[in-house]
């Protein structure tokens, strides 16, 4: 028999309410009050910017917006109208906030796009204390840089999984009607489907199409770096397009995005905290770039990052002759061709050449590369291409061998970034978010991440810091 869904009202929702703060909220309340001063990590320019306008003339203070959203993060609070309702049935939660009266949805969303650089800076000077502190707990931990990229759903039509599969039909049905007029065609469905895909989001230009979390969607991408206790130290949104349409499977996309985000990233990061160091950084196998390695070993930073297949493939390699120009793996009489410099976002710039087979040609106005070999050293459609870039050796001469147990032990402490990203996604409940706007879901992002570091604060303040990431035990 199918089981009907209980559809909640009010009551419910107070009576569950009522329960949960008998059992928990007081201690953490207690706590927070006892332990944390938000106002003892505001920058004095987000004061400034918050009562310029109005003067000190304010309905609600500046800490109570911030202690409002760092309770709704800690507690999980999936949305501001949830939070507002609990405001509103607990005169001791808005006392603890310094709320005199319960401010409304538009209030919560105003703020989140009207100081949202401030909050960046809020931030920062959390991630300086809580620096100091991880040092002093653990300095090998606090010494390792882990970072991976991700992306943060958007509330788009574009994101039900209604939308791709429509996508497939409409490619099923074409794909029938290619094979009756050419039945040895090699058409690929969801190649095609991708294709046809839009590049973003129709109600949000910034929520653009990516492959991450193993399928499609519209996202914010980002990249985010935290240390070995797995307290976030940089958040960087990354603007750059992914090519869906290369010919390019779905995880060598992301693996090309991974790889051109990371430099930006850590600039951005040292920029803002230049007398931060670290002894290593681990990365998985997506960050497995020339332009990578030789970036850290610029910072004295020890890279643990595990080779990636795609820049491995046990293919022919192409000699080269005295002019340094690389030549065919099959045929060292031919040359390869100059094919221009390669410029990209992020990465050292690099001198391409193609297979001497191949050539450019134009196809509904798009150039195409057309091999002509009848036996190529790859299973690629545009044949060989070589790519020339420095200090290329940087990638197999790694300080610590790959096969050593010291490399290992310390390539599995990477999985801490993953957690704490899924810990972030959590916080804001980002699967349930119905936040549409760019700047809003940047916001909740941060605020995100000042939760954390809050709630380690106040963890390492009540010594319970051995787990820095098990927040919920604050409300256990």
């Amino acid at each position: 028999m199918p089981i009907s869904a209980k559809q909640l009202n009010f009551c419910d929702i107070s009576t569950d309410f009522d329960k949960f703060y008998n059992q928990n909220q007081d201690d953490l309340l207690s706590l927070l009050s006892e332990f944390i001063n938000i106002s003892d990590f505001i920058p004095f320019s987000f004061y400034q910017k918050y009562y310029s306008k109005l003067g000190a003339k304010r309905d609600f203070s500046l800490e109570s917006m911030l202690s409002a959203f760092i309770i709704k993060n800690i507690l999980s609070v999936p949305s501001v109208d949830l939070l507002i309702s609990f405001l509103s049935f607990s005169s001791e939660l808005r006392k603890f906030c310094g709320f005199l009266k319960v401010p409304n949805k538009s209030q919560f969303s105003r703020f989140k796009s009207n100081f949202f650089d401030d909050l960046n800076d809020l931030f920062n000077n959390l991630v300086d204390h809580t620096e100091k502190i991880s040092e002093k707990i653990n300095p090998l931990l606090s010494s390792i840089l882990i970072t991976d990229t991700t992306g943060f759903e958007s509330y788009v039509t574009e994101n039900n999984p209604k939308f791709y599969q429509s996508e497939l039909r409409k490619a099923k049905a074409y794909s029938k009607r290619i094979k009756k007029d050419n039945p040895n065609s090699n058409f690929d469905i969801e190649k095609y489907a991708q294709g046809q895909m839009p590049k973003y989001a129709n109600s949000n230009p910034d929520a653009k199409l990516a492959y991450l979390n193993g399928h499609f969607g519209y996202y914010l991408k980002c990249t985010i770096s935290t240390n070995a206790f797995g307290l976030v130290r940089n958040v960087n949104f990354y603007d750059a397009d992914n090519n869906l349409d290369l010919d390019l499977s779905p995880q060598d996309v992301k693996d090309s995005y991974d790889s051109k985000s990371l430099i930006p990233a850590l600039e951005t990061y040292f920029q803002l905290h230049p007398n931060f160091s670290y002894k290593y950084f681990l990365g998985d196998s997506g960050f497995d770039a020339d332009d990578n390695y030789a970036y850290l070993h610029q910072k004295k930073i020890m890279p643990i990052i595990n080779l990636n297949p795609r820049n491995s493939q046990d293919l022919p390699q192409p000699g080269f002759n005295d002019v340094g120009v690389p030549l065919c793996p099959y045929d060292s009489s031919l040359p390869m061709v100059y094919d221009g410099i390669t410029r990209e976002k992020g990465r050292a710039d690099r001198v391409k050449y193609i297979c001497p087979k191949t050539k450019k040609t134009k196809i509904n106005g798009k150039t195409t590369y057309v091999l002509s070999c009848q036996n190529p050293c790859t299973q690629s459609k545009c044949g060989r291409i070589k790519q020339l870039t420095i200090h290329h050796n940087y990638r197999f001469n790694s300080s610590i061998p790959r096969d050593s147990l010291k490399w290992q032990k310390l390539y599995r402490l990477r999985t801490i970034c993953e957690r704490s990203i899924s810990q972030i996604k959590n916080f804001i409940q980002i699967k349930t978010s119905k936040v549409r706007n760019t700047i809003s879901l940047k916001a909740d992002v941060l605020l995100a991440c000042i939760s954390q570091l809050v709630a380690f604060i106040l963890m390492v303040k009540t010594e319970n810091h051995k787990n820095p990431l098990a927040i919920k035990s604050l409300v256990a």
